[in-house]
Parts: structure tokens; C-alpha cells; sequence
């Protein structure tokens, strides 16, 4: 980790950072380059009175030029992360601005009380409350995405997807879909692929049917002992959603929406996997916010691209206040400080989620599981079709627009259940395996499918419009668009 020096002199404090591993002859280059004043003309010392007016520089020896000390580091000289470290020279310099230099306009001729100045500074303050009342998942789409996770990634590797539903005017947050868009996945990181075309044919089909992008769901892994909560990777990119988020609700009120004063209800479900004293290992959804002032911090560029050794900490680009019994500046802050907890609740949607999930390592999405899906006896034809991901599925070959004829027969009436802090048990689906608990079960080499790539299954021409047109003479568009599905799916 790098080490912040604060460099003393008689024209003021300043900063100076150096590698972990620099020596005293690497300081006194980095203080010649940053400050230009010449080695030769640098009187260092750990000593403050180097800086009084008497002070002759020959008498402040302990880190003078010496080959017995040029080679070594400075932490073995006594030099930390925070040090002061007093410098003397005679050459004219402008020094570098400080903190304390961008207020001294402010001062000059006025007055500013300790308060103010406190005030002015950016002190890390929990948030007791989130910005939305609760969340319920729907059990299928929540089950369907955690049996993943456990059963083929066996909780080595993430997973990331989008949730989608509604919330209401209370602020209470209905997942109904999770859609998984193209991704590569490390035990301690994702990527996913974004404003692809599939993402937006996503979009469309859930807006179609009443939902928007409510939050975001990823898993963390277990290959690692963790000490926190969450990383500083997931705190970031729960920070960089919510604040999309927040960036869309604000230019929607700029168009005459209703103003949310900056504040959004997108929220983040965590899928990891705990001990039960009485049950053993079990798999819960635990649901979040990052603070709306971490929310803040991140779209003013003050988290640092630099990760902290310690993943449970989030390292910044300026100083920060924390209170830990006393009041400290810190360039570090630990991941709970952000993190707002949200209630939990489940229900049951009304779409399936019985067709194969996109982008999977296993089981891909083929025109068989469309055959039979539609195959389907004793449902009405547009219940064979209140699927989402089946919906996506078509929508390759269909394009969203041909499937308009069937979104207003898949209404979002979601039944509610009991809240609860964590969601560890769905009904109708157990959060489990089918076997036995095996905390690491086999599981399929650990490598997505990726981006861009299409299965051959998936190679297929769209049924010629005139078979649409053909239908629409005699009946209508939805039955003309049920002989084109069909006739993807084999039954024509």
C-alpha cells in the first residue's frame, strides 16, 4: 500500500505520496521532482526543530545523504503511512495548494468557527434507513437463480443478473424476473456485457409487460474466508447501479416526471451462503442499499481504482472523517459504513420461470424446450407463454414488436407472503439441492459461454411473414403470430 507523507516546511504542510518500498535516496528524488528543490539543497529530519529560525541544518543528521542509509526503506527509518516528515531548503518555490489553502480566501477578513470548518469537511455517516419499504421476490425467479449459483457453479464463481417487477406507491419493490445477461464470472469478480441487443430486447419485453429494472442480484463465493460483509468490488458496482439508477430517475423528473429528490429504490440482493446452528449451511437472499451518500461520493470519482489489500475496506481519492469512539481522518473506509439493510418479502408471480434460462453454461435454450413448453396440455395457450425468459427466447426470432399481440395476456398479480429479514426458505421450492448438501458439489468447468457467441441451435430463419398474413385472413394477429411460433417450434 502506498504511503501518504505529510512534508512540513516553513511555507506550510503538503502531501507527498510514495511507494510502500522507497528508500531515503528514492524520497529526497520524489521530493526534487514533486517540489523541485534540488538533493543538494534538502535538509530532512523527523526532528520539527530543523524549522526554527536558529537551526542549523548540520546539527539534523538523521536522515542526512549517508551510504549507510540511502538504501533503505523508510519505514526503517521511522517514516509510516501519515508521517511528518520536516524539510529545510533556501531555494523560492510556490508551494502545492492544500486543503486548508482552499479556505484561506474564506478566512481572509472574515471569520469561520471550528463547526463550520468541521462542517466543511465530508464525515462518513451510517443510513439507518433505505429508500425503499421492502422487497419481495417472486419464489420461482429467486429459486431458479440461487439453484444456479449452488448447484452448477457450486458457489465458486459469480453470477450477476437484472431484476425486474414494480414498486408501488408505498415503495415496495416486487421482483417478478431476473435475467442474466452475457457475462464472465471469477470467484471474486463479473463482468457483464452491456447495452447489447439482447439487453434491450430485455427491456422491452419487461416494459411491455408492466415491469421496469428494479435492482440487480449477484452471488458471493465461498472459496474464500471473508471477514466482511461485502468486498469493495461489490460495494462498488452496488454503488454504480444505484447511482445509474438515480441518474435516470433525475432525468426523468427533468421531463416532468414525478421528483424523487435524487433517491432511488433499486436495490441490490446479495445470494450467499451461512451456517445454521440448527440446519447447517443454507442459502439466503440478502437484500440492499449502499447509502445515498455513498451513492454521492462514487458519481463524484472519490472511490479509487486502487483496491486496499484488505477487501473489506474501500480505499478513497481524498480524506475522509469516521468516527470510531474518536473522530479520524482516513483514506479507508470499511464496507459496512455503506450499506443499508432492506426488509425482505416473497410471493408468487404470475409468470414461470420453466424455460431455460439465457446465457447459461448448462442447459442451453434450444427450439426443443420451446416445443415443449408449448406442448404443454391442459393450459391455455397464452399461459404456455407467461414465461419471460421463453418471451426473450422468441423475441431472437420474432423481434420484440411480433410479440405485442401476447404481453397483456401475462398480468403481473403477485400473492403476497410474510416479510422476513432474509429469504432462506421459498414456498414451493426448496433453496437446497436435490440431494444431500454437499458444500462443494460437482459442477461444470467454470468457463461462460462467451460474449457475443450464439448456439447452433439458435441458427434458425424466421417463418416467412406470409404465414402470419396467411392467418390474419381468417382470425386474428394473436392466432396468426401462434401458427409463426408454432412453426419455430416444430408443431405447425
Amino acid at each position: 500500500m502506498p504511503l501518504l507523507l505529510r512534508i512540513r516546511t516553513r511555507d506550510g504542510t503538503e502531501r507527498l505520496t510514495v511507494d510502500a518500498n522507497c528508500t531515503l535516496r528514492q524520497l529526497r528524488e520524489k521530493i526534487e521532482t514533486e517540489y523541485g528543490v534540488p538533493q543538494e539543497d534538502q535538509t530532512l529530519s523527523l526532528n520539527q526543530g530543523l524549522l526554527l529560525a536558529n537551526a542549523r541544518a548540520e546539527d539534523f543528521d538523521d536522515l542526512a545523504p549517508a551510504r549507510a542509509k540511502d538504501a533503505k526503506l523508510v519505514r526503517q527509518l521511522g517514516i509510516d503511512h501519515g508521517s511528518i516528515v520536516y524539510l529545510s531548503y533556501s531555494v523560492e518555490r510556490e508551494p502545492t495548494p492544500t486543503a486548508a489553502a482552499s479556505h484561506r480566501s474564506e478566512l481572509r477578513g472574515g471569520k469561520m468557527t471550528v463547526e463550520a470548518m468541521i462542517a466543511a469537511q465530508t464525515r462518513i455517516e451510517r443510513q439507518e434507513t433505505p429508500n425503499c419499504a421492502s422487497v419481495s421476490f417472486d419464489a420461482h425467479a429467486a429459486n431458479a437463480f440461487q439453484q444456479y449459483v449452488n448447484g452448477t457453479l457450486g458457489f465458486n464463481q459469480m453470477r450477476f443478473g437484472w431484476m425486474y417487477g414494480t414498486v408501488n406507491d408505498a415503495g415496495e419493490v416486487l421482483v417478478d424476473a431476473i435475467y442474466e445477461p452475457e457475462q464472465e464470472g471469477s470467484e471474486d469478480a463479473f463482468i457483464i456485457s452491456e447495452g447489447s441487443e439482447e439487453d434491450a430486447r430485455a427491456d422491452a419485453i419487461a416494459s411491455a409487460l408492466g415491469m421496469q429494472k428494479v435492482g440487480c442480484v449477484f452471488n458471493i463465493t465461498t472459496t474464500k474466508p471473508r471477514e466482511f460483509t461485502l468486498s469493495a468490488f461489490e460495494v462498488r458496482e452496488m454503488a454504480k447501479r444505484q447511482a445509474a439508477a438515480a441518474a435516470a430517475a433525475a432525468a426523468a423528473a427533468a421531463d416532468g416526471a414525478e421528483k424523487k429528490d435524487g433517491k432511488t429504490t433499486f436495490v441490490t440482493a446479495v445470494v450467499m451462503m451461512l451456517e445454521d446452528e440448527d440446519e447447517g449451511p443454507q442459502v439466503s437472499f440478502e437484500p440492499f442499499q449502499v447509502s445515498d451518500q455513498c451513492v454521492r461520493l462514487y458519481a463524484d470519482g472519490w472511490f479509487h481504482d486502487e483496491p486496499c489489500e484488505d477487501r473489506g475496506l474501500t480505499r478513497m481519492t481524498k480524506e475522509v472523517i469516521v468516527a470510531d469512539g474518536v473522530s479520524k481522518d482516513v483514506t479507508e473506509v470499511d464496507n459496512d459504513r455503506w450499506l443499508v439493510a432492506v426488509p425482505i418479502k416473497d410471493h408468487s408471480g404470475a409468470l414461470s420461470t420453466k424455460f431455460p434460462i439465457e446465457n447459461r453454461l448448462h442447459p442451453i435454450q434450444t427450439m426443443e424446450d420451446l416445443k415443449d413448453s408449448l406442448s404443454q396440455s391442459g393450459m391455455e395457450y397464452s399461459a404456455r407463454l407467461r414465461d419471460f425468459h421463453l418471451l426473450l427466447f422468441l423475441s431472437k426470432h420474432l423481434g420484440t414488436d411480433d410479440l405485442g399481440a401476447f404481453y397483456t395476456l401475462v398480468p403481473i398479480r403477485p400473492r403476497w407472503r410474510g416479510e422476513r429479514r432474509s429469504l432462506r426458505t421459498l414456498p414451493g421450492a426448496s433453496l437446497r439441492p436435490p440431494l444431500a448438501f454437499n458444500p462443494r458439489p460437482p459442477c461444470f468447468q467454470l468457463h461462460l459461454t462467451p460474449f457475443n457467441s450464439t448456439p447452433p441451435s439458435l441458427c434458425m430463419e424466421r417463418p416467412s411473414v406470409d404465414v402470419a398474413k396467411t392467418a390474419r385472413r381468417g382470425g386474428t394477429i394473436a392466432e396468426g403470430y401462434k401458427i409463426i411460433i408454432d412453426s419455430l417450434a416444430g408443431l405447425g
